[in-house]
């Protein structure tokens, strides 16, 4: 559960230009950027020719870090930011925007951290789950965010219940995203390939959820219709080529038509001035003829240029359908792209309301058993953080400090309890689909 925003600190900086330290920003020195880290990007540039300072409206927004670690930038595409400190992306940054627009000098690039990548808490609190992380927190302070040690109260036992129903409604709403957003994942790679037809997984097409057939028949009915479409225009096109080619044959026609017509009037045209030599002929016949090859000549011109014409129409008709394909080819990959996205970004708020199902179902009736004992329990924390080599376990206390993403683990001591019934989990609304 997240309990708010919490504005980022740590800076970096590029170029010639300078910026003040952020309060605080002293206690994440050094901090790598991860998944989900959203930072605040300023580009300025100093045009000494117009006395001005031009900001880069384009780049000077918020962006979230996606989930493979790359920082996608408009003008600049897309930099590998994971495990870097927010200076060496303000470098990575200015350079990349001079090399690629061809500046003289870098612009001045500063980068801060609009809010980090929240932290998670579980075990004996009160409120476990997803917190929004600030610098400066401490084990301690993080316990305090989640309520403390678990209150128990003479309701307690109900609460828990109504916890767990409300945790696995969540988990049954997310599945269904999932779901949802998955088949229009095959969709969309059945529309990149241009399939005749989306390819549903077997376990997928034959699970007996209404939900699920519905989705499946929404999204094929989706990718009929958007296919119907492009087929309807591209044989648009293709009519407008046949009638141009059925117009090239008949200007071809008429085309050998005017050359034996000039041939015929050159003909005459000799004869006349061999007569008009012995007298036999006069001047006038010649010019007549002369007139008429004028005229077939005119006409031949103005039917290789409508011949031209129609050539020229083909070739665009052509590149016309070249430019349709490849526009539905680039909205297509970016709904994929976006779909993929979102369906990472469920992938730990499932596995934070597993987590919140386990602790109200299995961990949470063993404090109900002795709520005094467990409250004077001196509780253990493990951290486990993620690292270059991969996730690290760290023994924590009290005034331990916490980075952005550690999952944090309360632990009370095990005590010799009686046993505590209660109703076995239902797995329905967890069904996995891989």
């Amino acid at each position: 559960m997240s309990q708010g925003i919490s504005q980022g600190t740590s800076q970096g900086t590029s170029g010639t230009g300078t910026s003040a330290p952020a309060a605080g920003a002293t206690s994440l020195a050094g901090y790598a950027l991860g998944p989900l880290d959203r930072i605040r990007l300023r580009v300025f540039e100093w045009r000494a020719s117009r006395d001005e300072i031009f900001a880069w409206t384009a780049l000077n927004d918020e962006f979230t870090i996606g989930a493979d670690g790359t920082l996608s930038l408009p003008i600049i595409g897309d930099i590998p930011v994971a495990g870097l400190p927010t200076r060496e992306v303000s470098r990575l940054v200015a350079r990349r925007l001079r090399d690629r627009m061809e500046l003289a000098d870098a612009p001045d690039t500063a980068v801060e951290i609009a809010v980090y990548r929240p932290f998670y808490i579980s075990g004996a609190v009160d409120k476990p789950g997803e917190y929004a992380f600030r610098p400066g927190l401490t084990v301690a302070k993080a316990v305090a965010l989640a309520g403390g040690p678990p209150r128990v109260t003479d309701g307690g036992l109900l609460r828990l219940e109504r916890d767990a129903i409300t945790a696995r409604g969540d988990l049954a709403g997310l599945h269904k995203d999932r779901d949802q957003l998955t088949i229009r994942l095959l969709r969309l790679a059945a529309e990149r390939d241009d399939k005749p037809k989306i390819d549903f997984p077997k376990e997928l097409a034959s699970r007996p959820d209404p939900g699920v057939l519905a989705l499946i028949d929404r999204e094929t009915a989706i990718f009929e219709a958007r296919r119907k479409a492009l087929a309807t225009q591209v044989d648009a096109i293709e009519d407008l080529k046949r009638f141009l080619r059925q117009q090239i044959d008949a200007l071809n026609g008429q085309l050998a038509t005017i050359d034996t017509q000039i041939k015929l009037i050159a003909t005459e045209i000799r004869s006349n001035e061999q007569l008009a030599e012995r007298g036999l002929a006069t001047q006038q016949r010649t010019v007549a003829a002369g007139r008429s090859m004028a005229q077939m000549e005119s006409e031949k011109l103005r039917t290789t240029t409508e011949l031209l014409r129609a050539r020229e129409s083909i070739s665009r008709a052509d590149l016309s359908i070249l430019d349709m394909r490849s526009r539905r080819a680039t909205e297509v990959t970016g709904e994929m792209r976006d779909t993929e996205r979102q369906l990472q970004q469920l992938k730990p708020r499932m596995e934070v309301a597993e987590r919140l199902i386990l602790e109200a179902e299995v961990s949470a009736p063993r404090f109900l058993t002795d709520r005094a004992q467990a409250r004077r329990a001196k509780p253990t924390y493990r951290i486990a953080r993620q690292s270059g080599a991969g996730v690290q376990e760290i023994g924590a206390d009290d005034t331990t400090t916490l980075m952005p993403g550690d999952s944090v683990s309360v632990e009370l001591p095990n005590i010799d309890l009686p046993a505590v019934s209660w109703p076995a989990p239902r797995t329905g609304a967890m069904t996995s689909l891989n």
